[in-house]
């Protein structure tokens, strides 16, 4: 598993050995970068359910100016603070253990701000993406024009909602047994 673009293009990352986690693989990280654009200047991010850690790090390595993990695991948590320490991220990341999606409230109350894209990857079939987006809604945790970028098993029934609350779907992509959805304000062209 290996950063797909930007300053630390080609590193590789730790892998959590022998774990249910699920990295998102290179392929759909560097598909979901197209579609994001390959410069993120200047983003706050939010990496929910973040596993490794990879597609935070892979924004940090475009540009972006903070990445906040979110993850209940403490060994994810510890992969994800590896990854930061191999891609020289630390200074520029938060790592908090949590369980999702009620501990966005908790987010909320350390006043990490406001996120301009947020990543949801959390197990398939467990019915988390709708919460979880309502929740960072409900929390005030996006900027108006905020990206929600959602990954789900292409099997899974009603996996990605048209809208929810303001956001709408606005495109779906599909890798094998992953699909993509990306979300944004329902207002914009």
């Amino acid at each position: 598993m290996r950063i797909t673009g930007g300053m630390v293009k080609g590193r590789r990352l730790a892998r959590i050995k022998g774990s249910n986690i699920r990295p998102t693989s290179d392929m759909v990280r560097g598909s979901i970068f197209n579609i994001l654009g390959q410069k993120l200047t200047g983003l706050a991010v939010l990496d929910l359910f973040a596993g490794t850690g990879s597609l935070g790090i892979e924004s940090l390595s475009r540009g972006a100016k903070k990445a906040v993990f979110i993850d209940k695991s403490s060994r994810a948590l510890a992969t994800i603070k590896k990854n930061l320490t191999i891609c020289g991220y630390g200074a520029l990341s938060i790592i908090a253990r949590e369980e999702l999606p009620k501990g966005l409230a908790r987010i909320q109350d350390l006043g990490y701000g406001q996120f301009d894209l947020v990543f949801i990857d959390p197990p398939y079939g467990k019915g988390y993406i709708e919460p979880t987006i309502y929740k960072l809604i409900e929390m005030s945790l996006l900027v108006k024009d905020s990206r929600v970028v959602v990954e789900s098993a292409t099997n899974e029934s009603n996996p990605l909602p048209s809208k929810v609350h303001n956001l709408q779907l606005k495109l779906t992509r599909s890798y094998g047994s992953t699909l993509i959805g990306l979300y944004s304000n329902h207002e914009e062209g």
